[in-house]
């Protein structure tokens, strides 16, 4: 197939992953009994400032603390740059992050920006903690609902059934990284696949799992946690004040466990920026709590335009450089 016509029916499919959830968030608004779009502006027009810059705070703080686990995973693989400056090629990835598909078009722009900036021998580097940095981030959000479910909602019936679910993505991701760091797992994957995928694939995931041995210690896996706890809960937390702001009501910890299962969705590359997709998720979770549609989509809108606040500096940065260039 043509690749200009391959990269048409892509987009046009995440076109319509994109649209059609979001169609049937705005229907489930329009269609509430009593609804009157009187009640959008009435939510903008008694909104409390303070917590949304509370959550700039805590937004800002997670993009420093992500910015360091990126660091130390760069540097275990000897890519040396200094924090200002992968503070700014973070800020790059963020930017992009917001307008490519499934929120991930940032991470190859990092990728490739460390490759420009240490060299050839960098692009597996660069390649191996950026996508670590992604899938150990998800990874802890997901054990957080997974405890926080189990601690809150264990014996809530309705709430019970999002566990199950939590805990199958959580085993996933345990045997992902066993397969990751065990080489004998990782050959015997390597030999089933080559049934499915050229060798040139295999060959490349081979050498991007010799590179992750460089995280086996256990201090970096300490350090790495430790960043990522502070990372992800600040980033829910974004979504807590973010609530506060509208004069939402309940408890932080529907939060912890509705906002990571909504971000693993939002990760997927099968819609543009992630949005439709979370907005629905949201939806639908959050009413379970006794959150109407309007605000739970309300909470998501502001979480996404803070952050997109927060990339702006990402795009000073990225023009400061092609100034430069």
């Amino acid at each position: 197939m043509n690749q200009t016509i391959k990269s048409t029916l892509v987009f046009a499919i995440k076109l319509l992953v994109t649209i059609i959830p979001a169609y049937f968030v705005y229907t489930n608004i329009t269609q509430t009994p009593g609804w009157d779009s009187g009640d959008l502006f009435q939510l903008f027009s008694q909104m409390d400032i303070w917590p949304l810059v509370v959550a700039l705070v805590c937004l800002g703080v997670s993009n420093l603390t992500g910015c360091l686990q990126w660091k130390i995973l760069l540097e275990k693989q000897d890519v040396h740059l200094s924090y200002g400056h992968l503070l700014k090629l973070y800020f790059v990835g963020l930017f992009f992050n917001n307008f490519m598909p499934g929120n991930v078009g940032g991470d190859f722009k990092k990728v490739y920006d460390i490759r420009v900036q240490g060299g050839q021998d960098s692009v597996g580097a660069g390649l191996t903690a950026t996508f670590f940095d992604r899938i150990f981030g998800l990874f802890f959000l997901n054990a957080l609902a997974l405890g926080v479910g189990a601690l809150f909602f264990v014996y809530d019936e309705q709430q019970r059934v999002f566990l199950l679910p939590s805990l199958w993505v959580f085993l996933g991701f345990c045997a992902f990284f066993a397969t990751l760091f065990s080489k004998r797992l990782s050959k015997l994957l390597s030999r089933l696949t080559s049934y499915v995928f050229p060798k040139a694939v295999q060959d490349r995931f081979l050498r991007m799992q010799s590179r992750f041995q460089y995280f086996r210690k256990i201090r970096i896996w300490t350090n790495i946690t430790i960043l990522s706890a502070l990372t992800q809960i600040l980033r829910v937390l974004v979504h807590f004040f973010c609530g506060l702001a509208i004069g939402l009501d309940i408890a932080v910890s529907w939060y912890f466990f509705y906002i990571p299962m909504i971000a693993v969705i939002s990760a997927l590359p099968i819609s543009i920026g992630g949005f439709g997709p979370r907005e629905l998720l949201a939806q639908s979770l959050f009413a379970k709590a006794g959150v109407p549609g309007l605000e739970s989509v309300l909470v998501q809108l502001l979480a996404y335009l803070a952050s997109l606040l927060l990339s702006l500096f990402g795009a000073i940065f990225f023009w400061c450089d092609r100034k430069k260039a």
